[in-house]
């Protein structure tokens, strides 16, 4: 068996964590999912979650006997908080599933490691360590699939599937962030295919949540392939199923070593159609800054070539932002096939990036001190002399656009 050493991994014996194994019973806590998954995969370890053989009640007992700060996070599903130095750690209760409906599930506490395991989603996400990093492989079939890098799901796929429907969309974003080339499953291919169209019944903001992280693996494009082949990708983003956009902005970052950006990634899935992105965005419930960034790229109007002159390149960086602009030449970089040009793209964008726009230098005030009345007018003198100002350039000072007033006849 694959144990973890815990001189390997100071999260096993950090401070905090040596406290909460302290406080509650010995062998009653393991931890569990992702920190052990990762720690076999040698990847980064970011969350530490604890499954728990006490129920809530008990766990916060003996939170409160070793004067540990908690925070009854999803005391309905058995989650409790701990609060060390300001990190939080989930501590969960072993449960299993009493009924289920795609979206929710109604639990009964347990003190059966095997029973626990059952009830997760894959077969990696369900081992268990001890706070000596012995592992616990109750399914029988996680440590193999680990070391084969092999995604499916506990037991009946089909179950698993209709229990969440959110599991789906974990399946793939699992196979994003850390799958290869092998083969994936058949029986948990075809039941999140069978099933896709429970997707339908899941928030949006849960989904919009999950697609987020699946756009945000290094490489995501051979995952999101499997699910357009499958009619999954349709189902979930109508609006938004380019696979070869996203390999050709993954190959950009990639070239350009670019960050990962789910947004941008999003837009090389998607078409500039102002339309299909408002119901995009409003379906989804994306945040106020997502959907105005999205929104303000599928509406700009400004003309881009990469022959423009250096003059009209900052005028459409000050009338559409930088953001939109930094955007729509990356997206045009990574669509040009000739390699000379999508580098002519890729300097608008650095320029998009790099320069800081001027303030303008006219005010409201300035207008009325020049006898400009208040009202329409002067919202049309101001939108004359900025636009006077950005033809200079950006040069035109303030006495001197204060000086064409008259010739405008104010």
């Amino acid at each position: 068996m694959t144990d973890l050493n815990p001189q390997q991994f100071p999260w096993m014996r950090s401070e905090a964590v040596t406290q909460l194994f302290a406080a509650l019973p010995e062998g009653s806590l393991r931890f569990v999912g992702g920190c052990v998954r990762n720690a076999l995969w040698g990847e980064p370890v970011s969350d530490i979650d604890l499954a728990c053989q006490l129920e809530p009640e008990a766990v916060i007992a003996a939170l409160k006997a070793a004067e540990i700060r908690f925070v009854p996070t999803g005391i309905d599903h058995g989650t409790v908080t701990a609060v060390i130095d300001g990190q939080p750690y989930e501590v969960t209760s072993l449960r299993r599933d009493v009924e289920t409906d795609g979206r929710r599930a109604t639990v009964a506490y347990t003190t059966d490691w095997a029973e626990d395991a059952q009830r997760r989603d894959l077969t990696i996400n369900a081992l268990y360590a001890d706070f000596d990093g012995v592992i616990y492989d109750p399914t029988g079939q996680g440590l193999d699939d680990i070391k084969s890098r092999k995604f499916r799901f506990v037991g009946d796929a089909a179950m698993r599937v209709q229990e969440d429907y959110l599991r789906i969309l974990r399946f793939f974003r699992f196979l994003a962030h850390y799958g290869g080339q092998e083969k994936v499953d058949a029986a948990s291919l075809r039941a999140c295919r069978e099933h896709r169209r429970g997707l339908k019944q899941l928030s949006a903001e849960r989904v919009w949540s999950e697609v987020k992280k699946l756009l945000s693996a290094r490489n995501p494009v051979r995952a999101t392939r499997i699910m357009l082949t499958n009619e999954i990708l349709d189902t979930l983003l109508p609006e938004s199923s380019n696979v070869d956009g996203l390999d050709a902005i993954v190959r950009l970052e990639a070239r350009e070593g670019i960050k990962p950006d789910p947004l941008l990634r999003l837009m090389a899935m998607s078409a500039r159609e102002p339309l299909q992105m408002a119901l995009l965005t409003k379906r989804l419930k994306m945040s106020k800054a997502e959907t105005t960034r999205l929104r303000n790229w599928s509406d700009d109007d400004a003309q881009l070539s990469t022959d423009m002159p250096e003059r009209e390149r900052l005028a459409a960086i000050y009338r559409s932002g930088k953001q939109t602009i930094l955007d729509r030449a990356r997206l045009r970089a990574a669509g040009e096939a000739d390699p000379i040009q999508s580098s002519r793209w890729m300097v608008l964008a650095d320029l998009a990036m790099g320069w800081q726009p001027p303030d303008f230098p006219v005010t409201g005030k300035d207008l009325a001190k020049a006898g400009v009345p208040k009202g329409p007018g002067m919202g049309k003198a101001l939108k004359a002399l900025e636009a006077l100002w950005i033809r200079s350039g950006f040069a035109t000072e303030k006495p001197q656009l204060l000086a064409a007033l008259k010739l405008m006849g104010y």
